[in-house]
């Protein structure tokens, strides 16, 4: 056996760390003639990511594809907006860049002669003020002007050269164009993965939350910043050029594009804009309506201020927010500093570069002083702690209509270990594709089923929630939100070797419930079988070592399965879905999973499946030392039915059996659903009763059944399902024929 590989001391951390620090300065200045279009190829995923996105979700296609397809169409729009408005208006970029500075000059020249012209004194209340003694209290207008236009004269010159190259179609800009293209497409590609790149640096599972948090925070005020300067952008665009071309003024197209690039420069920018305007008004050769050259500049004045006010008061809340959360001096002061450090790019990026450093900043101050590193958080978390108080719990709200027992259309998942088995052996209508899940009672983020039939046909299951509330959940249930999730899986290949958190880490982590959960066998090929736990003699050093380098098959417990067969499956339990079985599985409502182990299967772009070992080692059970399928406990039931109680660990046999309970345990049962498996003879009745205080689910895993309630019949058919409202009231089940059915509260 190989010697495990010696850690590194203090001292060699701490060489390598400065050594790679030394070296990413080395390369980035190397390669800093490429920095710029890195930057803007960034910019350009980034606020694509959320349109690419939601097309990925919605098509079968994968996330490379969808990227090309989506970079294409975005080409042909530009070079089509272009050919139709792009020519006219980088002209008179161009013009409006060569003849703005000449009439800045002038605009200059007037001050001095109007400085020249003021009084020796102004009289205020009977005092005689000298003017002299004023104007040096004043800053220096002629050098602020000139610092400013120093800001926008590369702004201004790149414009014009930019527009003068696209009019000759200079290849080195189309060049640029293409290479910033292609480095979009391929952060776009790998957008989702960054997230998670950053969060993996921090080991210890704190530190990763810590990570998290600090990553959405940080990528929630550039998406905001960035997305909303742009929608800004083309709105302000499109404003200014009306209006100033509705006013006459030279240049209308090219004032508005200067407006609209202006936004991307924070409190400074608007004014640049509006003030190139003026000038252009000022100075114009032939002012309209008639107005003398200085009454024109006024009115184009008066313009630039109201469309101002439209976007400070209307626009700016509504589409960015408080995003940034700066004082506007801070953002000024940030924009110029940033221009002087890093020109047009610096003063763009330097408002959401400090609000990112300021985020962070707040984060290590807290950490410091031994405070909570999110404030916020925590309050929000006593918010909640207040409203799920049953003490001051509001009553259900008013119902629309009476309630009723609700079926539901599946939502198909397309993954790679899936086939077509629901359809050749359940009779199921499928869409295309290798369908692996069907969702069959589901109000998760990742998927949410809707209403079959009724008044609510349509309406997904937390949309009958938000109207039904309490209602439908039921008293008893201590959650917002629908706490279960059912569904039917079909595995033609081995499933990823996996294990799910318990609910508090998986609240620390993911911000999601843990998953806990019961599979019931539909059908199994002969030689079908399962991974279920660890063989004996496996602890974490073990097993840790193992998964490093994805040895860890002579570790895992293997059982074979038959149909019929019930496997309970605590949060903490290592296990796989072997090929040739059809699973019906009913777990706590979360998507939450860590792979150990994914059998070399890459995705559809080539890339491997992420696994999550050191997450997984976390929250193994070590428990689950060779488990078994064990007969469940049977329970009393009225005559013609035998009622059996799946979730519970006397389910769980096998050496695993005695690390988990002793006999004589009260405390076996499933803590968060109660599943009983009734069989029940042809003609044989359940008489229940939903009493407010909880919802029941009723699913028919064989022969046939029918639910009687307020006069109406719903059919219980082979692996179908039927979500009974906690306010129903009371209902019979009867047994058409001989029949296997699934009770689950």
């Amino acid at each position: 056996m190989q010697s495990a590989s010696p850690p590194w001391n203090t001292t060699t951390k701490a060489i390598v760390a400065v050594s790679a620090l030394a070296l990413f300065c080395l390369l980035v200045w190397v390669f800093r003639g490429l920095l710029q279009q890195v930057v803007l190829a960034a910019i350009l995923a980034y606020l694509l990511h959320p349109l690419i996105t939601f097309i990925d979700r919605r098509t079968p296609v994968n996330r490379v594809t969808v990227v090309l397809a989506f970079y294409l169409a975005l080409a042909l729009i530009v070079v089509a907006l272009f050919s139709m408005v792009g020519v006219t208006t980088f002209q008179q970029v161009l013009d409006l860049s060569r003849r703005l500075p000449d009439w800045f000059e002038e605009a200059l020249d007037q001050l001095q002669v109007l400085r020249e012209q003021l009084p020796e004194s102004i009289t205020v209340g009977g005092f005689a003020v000298p003017v002299a003694s004023l104007l040096p209290q004043l800053p220096g207008w002629d050098q602020l002007f000139s610092q400013v236009f120093g800001l926008l004269q590369p702004i201004l010159g790149r414009g014009g050269s930019l527009a003068a190259s696209v009019v000759t179609g200079t290849v080195a800009v189309l060049g640029q164009i293409v290479l910033i293209f292609i480095i979009s497409i391929y952060i776009a590609v790998d957008i989702p993965r960054i997230g998670s790149m950053i969060a993996n640096i921090a080991h210890k599972p704190g530190f990763r939350r810590d990570a998290e948090r600090l990553t959405s925070n940080v990528s929630q005020v550039w998406a905001a910043y960035m997305r909303g300067q742009a929608l800004l952008a083309i709105i302000i665009f499109v404003m200014v050029s009306a209006v100033l071309g509705i006013l006459g003024v030279d240049n209308a197209l090219g004032l508005g594009l200067l407006s609209g690039a202006m936004e991307f420069l924070p409190v400074i920018g608007p004014l640049a804009g509006a003030g190139a305007a003026i000038l252009v008004a000022l100075f114009q050769s032939s002012p309209g309506f008639g107005l003398d050259p200085l009454q024109f500049a006024l009115v184009v004045a008066v313009a630039m201020i109201v469309i101002q006010q439209i976007e400070n008061t209307l626009l700016v809340p509504r589409i960015v927010g408080k995003a940034l959360n700066l004082h506007p001096l801070l953002v000024m002061v940030s924009v110029v500093m940033g221009a002087s450090l890093a020109g047009l790019l610096g003063a763009i990026l330097a408002a959401p570069v400090v609000a990112s450093i300021r985020i962070l900043g707040e984060y290590a101050w807290h950490k410091m002083l031994d405070l909570p590193p999110f404030p916020d958080e925590e309050e929000s978390q006593e918010k909640d702690m207040q409203r799920n108080d049953p003490s001051e719990e509001e009553p259900a709200p008013p119902l629309d209509g009476n309630v009723y027992p609700l079926s539901f259309q599946p939502v198909f998942k397309d993954y790679i270990w899936g086939g077509r088995n629901l359809e050749t052996i359940l009779g199921r209508e499928l869409p295309p594709g290798t369908i692996a899940e069907s969702w069959e009672i589901a109000a998760h983020a990742n998927g949410q089923s809707k209403v079959a039939t009724g008044p609510l046909q349509g309406s997904t299951l937390a949309e009958v929630q938000q109207q039904w509330g309490r209602h439908l959940l039921g008293s008893s249930v201590d959650s917002d939100t629908f706490p279960l999730l059912i569904k039917v899986l079909d595995s033609n290949s081995w499933l990823s070797v996996q294990v799910h958190p318990d609910d508090p880490y998986a609240m620390e982590h993911a911000g999601d419930l843990g998953k806990t959960e019961l599979w019931i066998i539909l059908h199994a090929e002969p030689d079908a079988e399962i991974i279920y736990g660890l063989k004996a003699g496996v602890n974490r050093e073990r097993f840790a070592r193992s998964a490093a380098t994805g040895a860890i098959d002579s570790m895992l417990h293997r059982i074979p399965i038959r149909t019929g067969d019930a496997v309970y499956l605590p949060a903490g339990t290592v296990h796989a879905l072997g090929p040739g079985a059809i699973i019906a599985e009913i777990q706590q409502n979360s998507d939450t999973t860590y792979r150990l182990y994914d059998w070399g299967r890459t995705e559809a772009d080539g890339q491997s499946r992420p696994l999550h070992v050191r997450q997984a080692l976390d929250v193994i059970d070590w428990r689950m030392v060779e488990p078994a399928v064990a007969a469940p406990p049977i329970l009393a039931a009225p005559a013609g039915w035998v009622r059996e109680a799946l979730a519970d660990l006397r389910a769980i046999g096998g050496p695993a059996a005695g690390n988990l309970y002793t006999d004589g345990d009260s405390e076996t049962a499933c803590p968060y659903f109660q599943v009983d498996r009734l069989t029940g003879q042809a003609g044989a009745v359940w008489q229940g009763s939903c009493d407010g205080s909880s919802f029941n689910i009723w699913g028919c895993i064989s022969g046939s059944a029918s639910l009687h309630c307020d006069g109406e019949t719903f059919e219980l058919r082979e692996v179908s399902w039927l979500l009974l409202p906690a306010a129903l009231g009371a209902y019979e089940v009867h047994a058409e024929t001989q029949c296997v059915l699934l009770k689950i509260i």
